[in-house]
């Protein structure tokens, strides 16, 4: 009874946030081929309103490929999918992944591609009715969920706000109602973020998804009403994502990478987010992009946009009534360091090299922005691009991890052959075995996370025949039950993966002489004598401080943007944003400069009064 009072207490006073990661009749999507310089891009008139219903001959190329990949990819899929006592739909899903993973790369040398309904049922790929506005609605039912509004203001970045609207400071007064979010629905897109470790009905594709890519991946849920002329302002995301629209209609647009030297301090893979406003109508002549791809996704369809792609979506179509719903699975390779950007920058700390190319000294730098968007374009590409598919397997080809050691040399070579001279053979070939640890690490947490997740769904739904003849109007939670709830359940294996990457940090830095500058390592903890024991979450906290936020229960590196009394805006690492978080939401990594006693026994009374209005006017500040 008391851990089921504790566990109450905290439910009651814990407030969840997350933020976003990404987010006419129908027609085929339109493309046709372009000499951009991005690689495998692909556009059409810049002007058109209304897509042709013509494709590029190299477009529906790549899609019948990937068709018959996933068609050869079906009984894999299926005996995937039987192993973990799952569907055909998650079957499905598998199969799908597995065709991308041998189709298209990732990345900056990707290319967005449409595979409507029709053509994936062909191949037993079904995903219409997959989850549907009354599963949203059971989900918010069963749990302690909350989501995230964001803004649709088509000229200024993407930003979030919160959807649930406590009404009480009882269990059940605090949980997030159906009707808070269809309350928001009338303002904005809904985000239910990692949502496939939350919501059990979505766990099993979101493993498929893992399973079959060998990487980590998350998935996100958009819910948008009809009628919103701009349902995600545009804007970039670091992952590669698919989209699977299950519900109603929603319309995008997708257009070629923003030329990074144009804006070189923005992160080209947080674009059009927070304060970094991204017009529509200035595409082109500002940023020099160019519209790929325009489709209206129906439900079935799905959508593959490799990262750094900016894209716009809207639900304005006339006629349109259905809710829109879509799932947005996304390949997390940048957010977990697994690409050759990040591997350079372990390998210079590790040879305690200084990065005199690219700037990249503290472990609290944006490894994205600065004079990396200044290098060649193919070099910003190698630098951008992905580890190897396959690397994090099991059993994973002997040759990979040598193909990454040789690579990592040749690119870091390419930006700065001085520096890549000075860390040496030794610490390319360290770091790549260090990374394929720490990546095998990331996966497996998120393999054990949705499998958890699926396990929850199953004990769910045999509570809930046992009490199937019990009438109420909504779901009440038992103590035990709310032991289990979804906060409490995803939080640990975040704070996993949080330290595995505090890990990779420390790694990098050991042997590091003590003066060298190093940013979130343990071998040097800040002096907290004579300070409260929960200083973390009860001094001041200042814009520009760099802090843990909590994002769905974890907290993550971020950084803070507005401190208005006990309320708080702050980026996180990935460049998201997240708004109106309070003071227990935010964790100080150290504690503020404390000012140095001042002995006034010698001052004169002239002195002493002077002394004492300059800190009445400090306080006031």
């Amino acid at each position: 009874q008391d851990q089921a009072a504790v566990t109450l207490l905290v439910l009651c006073t814990m407030k969840l946030r997350f933020t976003f990661l990404w987010a006419l009749p129908a027609v085929s999507a339109f493309v046709i081929p372009s000499s951009k310089p991005w690689g495998n891009t692909i556009t059409t008139n810049r002007c058109a309103t209304v897509a042709p219903t013509t494709e590029s001959s190299s477009s529906s190329e790549l899609v019948s490929t990937i068709l018959e990949k996933i068609e050869s990819k079906k009984v894999e899929g299926s005996q995937w999918a039987e192993d973990f006592g799952l569907g055909d739909e998650e079957g499905g899903f598998y199969s799908v992944f597995a065709a991308i993973r041998e189709t298209n790369p990732l990345g900056l040398r990707g290319q967005p591609f449409v595979l409507k309904a029709k053509d994936l049922e062909a191949v037993h790929a079904k995903f219409g009715s997959y989850f549907s506005f009354d599963d949203l609605a059971k989900a918010v039912d069963a749990d302690f969920l909350d989501a995230g509004r964001g803004t649709t203001d088509n000229r200024k970045g993407w930003k979030m706000t919160t959807v649930s609207n406590p009404r009480g400071q009882s269990f059940e007064e605090a949980r997030m109602t159906f009707e808070d979010v269809q309350a928001a629905l009338e303002k904005g897109t809904v985000v239910f973020n990692s949502a496939g470790a939350h919501i059990p009905k979505l766990a099993g594709a979101t493993l498929a998804s893992v399973d079959a890519t060998a990487l980590p991946n998350a998935l996100n849920m958009y819910v948008t009403a009809p009628g919103k002329r701009t349902s995600a302002p545009p804007h970039t995301d670091k992952q590669d994502v698919l989209v699977v629209q299950t519900s109603g209609k929603k319309h995008w647009r997708v257009y070629s990478p923003p030329i990074p030297s144009i804006k070189p301090l923005a992160d080209m893979f947080a674009r059009g987010k927070g304060d970094d406003n991204m017009p529509l109508f200035t595409f082109e002549k500002d940023f020099g992009c160019e519209l790929l791809l325009e489709t209206t996704l129906e439900a079935g369809d799905a959508l593959f946009m490799p990262a750094g792609f900016p894209h716009t979506t809207d639900t304005a179509e006339e006629g349109l009534e259905e809710t829109s719903i879509h799932l947005t699975f996304g390949i997390d390779t940048h957010i977990w360091n697994l690409d050759y950007l990040q591997a350079r920058r372990l390998a210079y700390r590790r040879a305690r090299v200084q990065d005199t190319a690219l700037g990249q000294i503290e472990d609290t730098d944006n490894p994205y922005i600065g004079a990396v968007n200044e290098l060649p374009r193919e070099t910003i590409k190698d630098l951008m691009e992905a580890l190897p598919m396959g690397l994090l397997e099991d059993t994973p080809d002997p040759g990979l991890l040598e193909d990454v050691s040789t690579n990592l040399e040749r690119i870091a070579i390419a930006v700065d052959e001085k520096g890549a001279s000075e860390v040496g053979p030794a610490a390319w070939q360290e770091t790549s075995e260090r990374l394929l640890q720490h990546g095998k690490e990331v996966l497996d947490i998120h393999r054990d996370m949705y499998l958890a997740a699926v396990e929850e769904g199953r004990l769910r739904e045999a509570e809930d025949a046992m009490t199937s003849h019990i009438e109420t109007k909504r779901k009440v939670l038992t103590p035990e039950r709310m032991q289990r709830l979804s906060l409490f359940r995803v939080k640990k294996y975040f704070d996993k993966i949080a330290e595995s990457n505090k890990d990779l940090v420390l790694w990098s830095c050991a042997g590091v002489p003590e003066a060298a500058p190093i940013i979130n390592s343990d071998s040097a903890p800040p002096k907290t004598s004579g300070l409260p024991a929960d200083w973390a979450f009860t001094m001041p906290v200042n814009v520009g401080d760099v802090v843990e936020a909590d994002l769905g229960g974890a907290f993550f590196e971020a950084t803070v943007t507005r401190a208005s009394g006990d309320s708080y805006d702050v980026q996180y690492f990935d460049g998201d944003r997240d708004t109106g978080l309070d003071r227990s939401m935010i964790k100080l990594l150290k504690p503020p400069a404390q000012e140095e006693e001042v002995d006034t026994s010698t001052m004169t009374p002239k002195q002493l009064k002077r002394w004492k209005k300059q800190q009445d006017e400090k306080n006031k500040k």
